[in-house]
């Protein structure tokens, strides 16, 4: 059961509706809460709303077919749907030709999809595209082996507290009541290819703003998802397949990726009082030390910069003894790095750091990936011009 708190305005049915969808019948809410007038609500009282595994959903709703390939473009092309659930198999049937195709597995409020779509096969083959959302090469080599750690370009994730979780660094639509970083993925790709996102999204009822481009707020047919209520609506089927499909985009793609590094511009490249005023990019500039960075960074955000600091003290160096001297102090830091974050954070500490670590240091063996000092080159600049 939830809780839900009547305001100014409401009525049983508009509540029903809210949660259940346009067929939902108010009767079982009045039921449960012992509602012997449904015309008596009043404001502030608490009603408990039972929780739908499946939201219902519109009848035959449509979604939008795949666009841009790397082999072509095809024309836009909508297509009806229908959802069946065989065990844990959520299937879609495509009404115009009969075919089914199970797309995810459900789970708990929602369901899964693991993806099909890597990375490393669209950086191997969508390279130009890459180039059109300036990315250097070695933010490339940086963001395949990250995502070697994180999800498909097609993952998606409605079963738990963040309601929807898509793409490569499964970027969320946020708890309830808080921003997410899906939002702010949605406005980039708004952003640089308007017509892809009116496509996929816009015609849909989909909105997305962000004012940091960080975190951002998701709108459905003008209304801004914020409560349990309306965040609970991007756990239909619907729209699990919809963002599925809009994954398997070439143009969508490559926004994913661009989204992802620029991450770094939020702790790599920003100066802070804990580095003396240095940034990590002035301390940890290889590009294993980078993707190091990043893994931690997705994974426990808040702990990447008092982690280095503590492995800088461990090394008894200083910042400013790193960033102004000619001497590579990148291993020994990297090294005490490594074992620190292991536990950094005690209970909360980075998932699987060891294992994480021990993925991306196999691409330096295989030569993806420099442990050099200045390796890593960032296209930064030039994508802010």
């Amino acid at each position: 059961m939830q809780e839900y708190i009547v305001k100014a305005g409401d009525t049983l049915s508009a509540i029903a509706r809210r949660f259940f969808g346009a067929n939902a019948d108010w009767r079982e809410i009045a039921r449960i809460n012992n509602i012997t007038n449904p015309a008596n609500l009043q404001i502030g009282q608490r009603l408990l709303i039972p929780i739908a595994a499946n939201p219902p959903i519109a009848q035959n709703p449509e979604v939008a077919m795949v666009r841009n390939t790397l082999q072509g473009v095809y024309p836009p092309n909508k297509i009806a749907i229908s959802f069946t659930t065989v065990g844990s198999d959520v299937i879609a049937k495509l009404l115009n030709t009969g075919q089914q195709e199970s797309f995810a597995k459900t789970k708990d409020l929602g369901l899964y999809r693991l993806g099909i779509f890597k990375l490393r096969d669209f950086i191997a083959y969508g390279s130009s595209l890459l180039q059109q959302v300036q990315m250097s090469p070695s933010e490339i080599n940086v963001m395949l082996v990250t995502a070697a750690n994180e999800g498909s370009l097609d993952a998606i994730n409605t079963w738990d507290s963040q309601y929807l979780s898509f793409g490569i660094f499964q970027w969320t639509l946020g708890s309830a009541g808080q921003q997410g970083e899906l939002p702010a993925l949605l406005t980039n790709l708004k952003k640089r290819y308007p017509s892809e996102f009116q496509y996929y999204f816009g015609q849909f009822g989909v909105d997305a703003s962000s004012l940091d481009g960080n975190t951002g707020w998701l709108s459905l047919n003008g209304l801004r998802l914020v409560t349990e209520s309306d965040k609970s609506l991007m756990r239909q089927p619907i729209w699990a397949l919809r963002f599925a499909i809009a994954g398997m985009d070439a143009l969508v793609q490559s926004v994913q990726v661009l989204h992802a590094i620029s991450r770094l511009d939020r702790f790599y490249f920003m100066p802070t009082q804990t580095l003396q005023g240095f940034t990590l990019s002035q301390i940890l500039n290889s590009e294993f030390a980078v993707a190091l960075l990043l893994d931690h960074h997705v994974n426990r955000p808040s702990h990447v910069i008092p982690c280095v600091v503590d492995a800088i003290a461990r090394s008894r160096l200083t910042p400013a003894q790193i960033a102004q001297s000619s001497a590579d102090n990148e291993a020994l830091i990297i090294q005490n790095y490594l074992t620190l974050r292991e536990t950094f954070g005690g209970s909360s500490a980075m998932t699987n750091s060891r294992g994480r670590a021990a993925l991306i240091r196999q691409a330096i063996a295989t030569g993806n990936l420099s442990a050099q000092r200045f390796s890593f080159r960032s296209n930064r600049q030039s994508r802010f011009i």
